[in-house]
């Protein structure tokens, strides 16, 4: 839209625009002081503003700098990163040091690397949320030094009385989860990646945050014990999870959780609706899937079993998917066994410039064949597959798997151009 046909519609509106979907950054940049004294006085008027500054330009985010204290008390979301930008949040705490300056702050993205800024910093404004009224918090953090004392910072955020949503995807191993049980938390939504988490801290968390609606979690695999810390722990009583809807659950390639452990957790969540399972050989057995669906989980109306192809190389790839196609299977809606087999990426970790590019595990990377079962087609066969592959703009991939009436798509990405549609449009004709 023009500057011309915005400036032709109403106070309210415009007001009302730029408090829902503008980008402070290109606010400030595209109208304060430009000579415009209408947009000056909008701008002074908006009560909620919001700055992403994730890829912002240099000189954009200098400009910005300058600006921000005067719209401070309006800030109710802030993102900052090294995403392409190193040294922006050094900058930025240089300029605020504590978040308790945004009076208003509800929603933060803080993405950094420890290896271009003092810890100190980053910790100081990480201990100043309590002073803040944020229920939203994402924190994507590299770290090479200070590992043991961003886990006690995290154990510190689970107890900040207004959040509500927290996602936390980090690289490092030693979070002892253990130190939530003495934490009352308000969270709801909690996303959790990259961070050694054992199957039994699952009761801390549960523990801490009882109030959790969903929970996306990663579970490590076998490894060396930290020092002092045992194999086991003593079993302790799982915490009922009365208000728990959404369970994605991420089990590495070598965890040793059975079947029998996982449904001791399900048991205690009587309202879940959606799960999701990245599933293990161990839990690969439609039979005892069955057996436990048919007598737990009684609101559940989505359940997905996903794994890889290499994941079931020992069981068989048709075995797998001929376990999941028996009448059980067939008359649950929505109760589906997904393979898929991805392009492996020649990375690890993930740095300044990668940030955006770290991947959680291999389920998220470009996907290059896909098996669904059961088939719920008339003669209940196995589903056919007719697969094509393009390179897209983003050298993403997108496959069609299609059986006699029906076609499934899976899209990596958006990227598509006009070519590719007419070449889909002519492959679905009949």
């Amino acid at each position: 839209m023009s500057l011309s046909k915005l400036e032709s519609l109403p106070n309210e509106i415009l007001i009302d625009i730029i408090e829902k979907y503008i980008n402070g950054v290109d606010l400030l940049r595209a109208f304060s002081f430009q000579l415009n004294q209408r947009f000056d006085l909008l701008i002074t008027r908006c009560q909620r503003l919001r700055f992403d500054f994730i890829q912002c330009h240099k000189d954009d985010f200098r400009f910005c700098m300058g600006l921000l204290p005067a719209y401070i008390d309006k800030i109710e979301e802030l993102s900052i990163s090294e995403q392409d930008t190193p040294g922006q949040v050094y900058a930025f705490l240089s300029f605020f040091p504590s978040f308790a300056l945004f009076k208003h702050l509800r929603r933060l993205y803080f993405h950094f690397n420890d290896e271009n800024l003092d810890w100190n910093s980053v910790e100081n404004a990480l201990y100043s949320l309590p002073e803040t009224t944020i229920d939203t918090l994402s924190i994507k953090g590299s770290l090479k030094e200070n590992r043991c004392l961003l886990g006690n910072t995290i154990a510190h955020i689970f107890g900040l009385k207004s959040l509500k949503r927290f996602s936390l995807l980090s690289d490092f191993d030693r979070m002892y989860w253990n130190n939530l049980a003495k934490i009352s938390s308000n969270i709801e939504h909690l996303t959790i990646s990259g961070i050694n988490c054992k199957f039994q801290d699952l009761q801390y968390i549960f523990q801490c945050a009882s109030r959790l609606k969903y929970l996306d979690i990663e579970i490590a695999g076998r490894g060396v014990s930290f020092l002092n810390e045992k194999e086991t722990r003593p079993k302790k009583n799982i915490v009922v999870m009365l208000t728990l809807r959404t369970l994605v659950l991420y089990f590495a390639d070598n965890s040793l959780v059975t079947m029998d452990m996982l449904t001791e957790y399900l048991n205690s969540m009587p309202i879940l609706k959606y799960l999701e399972i990245k599933a293990h050989s161990e839990l690969l057995d439609a039979n005892a899937w069955k057996m436990f669906l048919e007598i737990s989980l009684p609101s559940l109306t989505h359940f997905t079993l996903r794994t890889t192809s290499s994941r079931v190389e020992e069981i068989g790839l048709h075995n797998m998917l001929s376990s999941f196609q028996s009448s059980y299977w067939i008359s649950k809606q929505n109760f589906n066994l997904m393979i898929t087999e991805h392009e492996r990426w020649n990375y690890v970790g993930f740095g300044i410039g990668e940030t955006k590019y770290h991947f959680r595990h291999e389920f998220d990377w470009p996907m290059i064949w896909c098996w669904t079962a059961p088939n719920r087609t008339i003669n209940n066969d196995l589903i056919i597959r007719k697969e094509w592959e393009y390179d897209l703009r983003r050298k993403t991939k997108f496959l069609f798997q299609v059986t006699a009436d029906t076609m499934t798509v899976w899209l990596d990405e958006a990227a598509f151009e006009e070519p590719y549609w007419r070449t889909l449009e002519t492959c679905t004709e009949p």
